[in-house]
């Protein structure tokens, strides 16, 4: 992790796109993108959870809806009011 970390730093890169932990972006409240994800736990209309390490980001709103999904990035669209990492 620390080698990671000082990786990043040298290349000024966010540490998460080294360690392969979870980057959320989110695209004012229409969309959110998190990359090294673990899978879908929980998806509906309401409510997305999605594993990532060490935990779980959960996106609430309403009309979500997966828009892409890829081994490592996952995109949610609808209106989003919150996004939470537990």
């Amino acid at each position: 992790m620390k080698r990671g970390k000082n990786l990043a730093q040298r290349l000024t890169l966010p540490q998460e796109v080294v360690s392969q932990g979870p980057l959320a972006e989110l695209h004012g409240n229409t969309s959110v993108c998190i990359e090294n994800h673990g899978g879908i736990l929980e998806y509906t209309d309401t409510r997305v959870c999605i594993a990532v390490q060490r935990g779980t980001l959960t996106v609430s709103g309403c009309g979500l809806r997966i828009l892409r999904m890829t081994q490592r990035r996952v995109e949610i669209g609808g209106t989003i009011r919150c996004v939470e990492v537990s």
